[in-house]
């Protein structure tokens, strides 16, 4: 199911193209950067040596590094993780970008498909046993909001929420909704990977959302 594409008025040759155009900026970038993590070093050995999944989660704006970061330090030691992307021709991109990050990949967005994709995001968890990367704030935001979808998940699935955020000394700024973050070439990166978030099995509404607020502000903090 991960491995489906989604059937687009979508020109496959162009998509294919693009991505490949931005899979080759990516990585000549990761290669010049600086990266020290300064929180939570060792929870990276702690992910490539865990028998159950986890909930990986960061902000939207954090994709653009985060791909290379995962990939660099997760993937190629074998970590299993599945990433949702939109159901957008942008998402055709990303889908592309995921699989050869060496993801499984699931289409689906919080505005398009996104009660399927949560199911689908829950099989992958309990039958795959693989974990899941989740952007909280969505395909469209509001930017740095965190929707209710990854506390269901992580309540129903039982998987820590593991969170992944990181400071650059200069950058661009793309003029999207989520303000994506592309670190300049030689920029110095400080990566974080802060205590997990475990979230109860049982959540009245109001606890639901006391949730939701605690991970939305241990992402912004």
């Amino acid at each position: 199911m991960a491995d489906k594409i989604p059937s687009k008025k979508s020109n496959p040759f162009k998509t294919f193209c693009v991505a490949t155009l931005l899979r080759g900026i990516m990585r000549l970038l990761q290669f010049t950067y600086r990266v020290k993590v300064i929180e939570g070093e060792s929870r990276l050995q702690e992910l490539c040596d865990r028998t159950s999944p986890v909930i990986l989660c960061a902000w939207h704006n954090r994709i653009f590094f985060m791909g290379g970061f995962v990939e660099s330090s997760l993937t190629r030691k074998g970590f299993k993780i599945t990433q949702m992307v939109s159901l957008s021709r942008d998402g055709d991109i990303g889908y592309l970008l995921g699989k050869w990050a060496g993801m499984n990949v699931i289409r689906g967005s919080s505005n398009r498909g996104g009660s399927k994709a949560l199911r689908g995001l829950f099989r992958v968890i309990h039958k795959d046993g693989s974990s899941i990367i989740i952007l909280p704030d969505g395909s469209q935001g509001p930017i740095y909001q965190a929707k209710a979808g990854t506390i269901v998940l992580a309540q129903l699935s039982g998987a820590p929420i593991f969170l992944f955020s990181f400071e650059v000394d200069r950058a661009w700024r793309v003029k999207s909704w989520d303000k994506l973050i592309i670190p300049k070439p030689f920029a110095k990166i400080s990566v974080r990977l802060p205590d997990p978030l475990h979230i109860p099995r049982e959540l009245n509404k109001e606890q639901l959302e006391e949730h939701r607020l605690r991970l939305e502000n241990a992402l912004n903090d």
